[in-house]
């Protein structure tokens, strides 16, 4: 029977075949048999393809915003900032096709609708109260969504350079930081002020590409 249960069972097929495949992995049909019914079935149950692709679309966003919302509360806001731009990178990390799913788009049968948009709210929030609690009781109205819009924009900045490192064959010349000051760029560019987006006056380091170097090396 197309019941909630075998929506569900094909969400869960779609993933895996996105996880193990990519985005090319993902069509009906192969949702259809691996989940022993029909593209009949795919298509009455999600409209076709293209809701079976909204539905990544969501989950992924409904996946990091519960990792965003396990993180532990700290007593350092600027630790709470950094803890977030490493759990988007973990994520991005474990679940590449699926981070592109979210931010990159590369299913042309996507079109975003209002659904989307409250998936992508969730994350949002988690951004917005750890950035909020960086700028203070005192900030400047409308600063600190400017500043956890910049935060976000900054940290897929650097994900999306490292993701296209991993997925780049290197030659015998390439370097293994290529890439660094593309992304310290990125950062320095950031509108998010002081506590976020200024580099350290000593170091001339962002405070999160510390943490980004530091993986590189490990």
């Amino acid at each position: 029977m197309r019941t909630a249960s075998l929506r569900a069972e094909m969400s869960a097929v779609a993933l895996e075949l996105l996880d193990t495949g990519g985005p090319a992995a993902v069509t009906t049909r192969a949702v259809a048999e691996r989940a022993g019914s029909s593209i009949a079935a795919v298509d009455e149950l999600f409209g076709g393809k293209p809701g079976l692709v909204q539905t990544l679309h969501m989950e992924g966003f409904a996946r990091l915003a519960d990792e965003l919302a396990a993180l532990p509360p700290t007593a350092d806001p600027e630790r709470g900032v950094v803890d977030v731009a490493l759990t988007m990178r973990a994520f991005a990390a474990s679940h590449p096709h699926l981070y592109d799913v979210m931010f990159s788009r590369p299913f042309a049968e996507l079109r975003p609708a209002a659904d989307d948009g409250r998936a992508a709210e969730s994350v949002y929030r988690s951004v917005l109260s750890r950035v909020a609690a960086v700028l203070g009781p005192d900030r400047p109205r409308g600063s600190a969504k400017d500043a956890a819009i910049g935060l976000v924009a900054a940290t897929r900045g650097l994900v999306d350079l490292e993701l296209v490192r991993r997925r780049t064959p290197r030659g015998p010349g390439a370097s293994p930081r290529a890439g660094l000051a593309a992304g310290d760029a990125c950062f320095a560019q950031s509108e998010c002020g002081p506590s976020l987006g200024a580099r350290d006056p000593e170091t001339r380091q962002h405070p999160l590409q510390g943490h980004f170097d530091d993986r590189r090396a490990a």
